[in-house]
């Protein structure tokens, strides 16, 4: 194969874990506004008071993630940072340092994991699965939050599979 050629695909490949990178982090942000007390993306009263109550449901539970939350960190906003790193991870030098299986098996696990769990969300929506408790937030809260994480586990996906296709080759 032409080596200009190779490396011409592999940064087209790369771009999968960057787009992953980045499709957790308005996620983040949100949940990081909602634990500084913003009501952003809340529509009603009780929505908002759900919001401003879930530090003291946090408190009865870990005091580790009551004190993060207490600072205005959320626990799952850090998981979607870490989310975000595992996918710069599979396209980085770095990461092709650490023990390929490291990688590889969440990248699979987890990345099917977050597919099923976006398409069990779109069956809710459409009326084919039982609704959760929905009422409060607004409709891009959802796009925002599932659509992301509907991103974020296809592009692991085939972020995970540019990894095993550039370990490979070396």
């Amino acid at each position: 194969m032409n080596v200009k050629n190779d490396k011409g695909k592999r940064s087209v490949t790369k771009s999968w874990g960057y787009i992953a990178a980045f499709a957790l982090l308005p996620y983040a942000i949100l949940k990081t506004l909602w634990a500084w007390g913003s009501t952003v993306g809340l529509t009603t009263k009780e929505a908002i008071q759900g919001v401003a109550e879930f530090g003291d449901t946090l408190k009865k539970g870990s005091a580790f993630l009551y004190s993060l939350y207490t600072i205005g960190i959320d626990f799952t906003a850090v998981l979607a940072i870490l989310a975000s790193l595992f996918a710069v991870a599979l396209v980085s030098s770095w990461g092709e340092k650490l023990p390929k299986w490291l990688l590889i098996i969440p990248g699979w696990s987890v990345g099917a994991l977050t597919v099923l769990i976006s398409l069990l969300t779109v069956l809710q929506f459409v009326g084919l699965l039982p609704k959760g408790y929905s009422e409060g937030l607004a409709i891009w809260v959802y796009v925002l939050t599932y659509g992301g994480l509907f991103i974020w586990g296809v592009t692991i996906f085939m972020a995970t599979m540019s990894f095993q296709h550039r370990i490979k080759l070396k």
